[in-house]
């Protein structure tokens, strides 16, 4: 087995790796082409029937399984053909139903991207999670705290931008809606152990910190981008909002009544 880097060698199986997803918005960020098809799970390898479909190896997805019980999330091309296609699950099981899922007018154009901080064992290249690559750059995420005074946190995300590889994607999503800068995007903050990651990851594919578990992780943590707060030649910065910090949106949205809870407009003094 060959030696990994110093950086990485200072890793235990219960060292946090953390990775990020972001989801482009439909119409906003790109055109979308809509496609439904039916689908199966036999293990982990789930085979969609989608006429047409026109996605090449290796494409980012976000399946919606609108029946059975496949698990909604991103996922990486791994075979096709002109109206299948195959994807990895990370629950073995056995289901069918039906499914639908936006693609980019552009196929070749992704609708997702997915971060990472550092690389991986086996050659320093991009780490692999759940049979998704996670694109190794330099990247930094802070403000998740909760200080539990009623303000929502409102984290930032920030990338190296010196080989202008953040600003590439701007003008991409700017294309379709200008200076939308990637404004009501997704990002999703995913983390495991390192102890779980995918074999693919580490010299002769052994991880030496554990068992590979692809369905074991921390709770996700969802935000959505309210603003670029920053761009120049050095770095990117987005800031970030919950759910509920969206502008448009409020909590809750249903109207409660006394008809629903009978103290609702009631003021007692003890």
């Amino acid at each position: 087995m060959t030696n990994p880097t110093a950086e990485l060698q200072q890793l235990t199986n219960k060292s946090i790796i953390e990775l990020f997803s972001v989801e482009l918005k439909a119409d906003v960020h790109f055109t979308k082409t809509a496609q439904s098809g039916t689908y199966s799970q036999s293990g982990t390898t789930i085979t969609i029937s989608a006429t047409g479909h026109g996605l090449p190896v290796g494409t980012l997805v976000v399946l919606d399984f609108t029946s059975g019980n496949a698990i909604d999330d991103i996922y990486t091309i791994q075979t096709e053909s002109s109206n299948q296609f195959t994807v990895t699950a990370t629950v073995s099981q056995s289901t069918s139903g039906n499914v639908s899922f936006n693609s980019n007018a552009t196929p070749t154009v992704p609708t997702v991207y997915l971060f990472h901080a550092g690389n991986n064992m086996k050659d320093s290249l991009d780490i692999v999670w759940q049979s998704n690559t996670y694109t190794r750059i330099p990247v930094k995420a802070d403000g998740f705290k909760y200080t539990g005074k009623g303000k929502m946190p409102r984290p930032t995300l920030t990338f190296s931008n010196l080989l202008g590889t953040i600003t590439a994607i701007l003008q991409l999503t700017n294309q379709t809606t200008a200076f939308s800068d990637l404004a009501g995007a997704k990002v999703t903050r995913r983390r495991t152990l390192s102890r779980f990651l995918d074999a693919t990851n580490f010299p002769s594919s052994v991880n030496p910190y554990g068992t590979p578990d692809a369905s074991s992780e921390l709770p996700r943590e969802v935000y959505f981008i309210e603003r670029k707060a920053v761009e120049n030649r050095n770095i990117v910065s987005f800031e970030m909002v919950g759910s509920f910090d969206l502008f448009g949106i409020g909590a809750p949205k249903k109207l409660v009544t006394r008809a629903d809870f009978a103290g609702v407009g009631t003021f007692v003094n003890f």
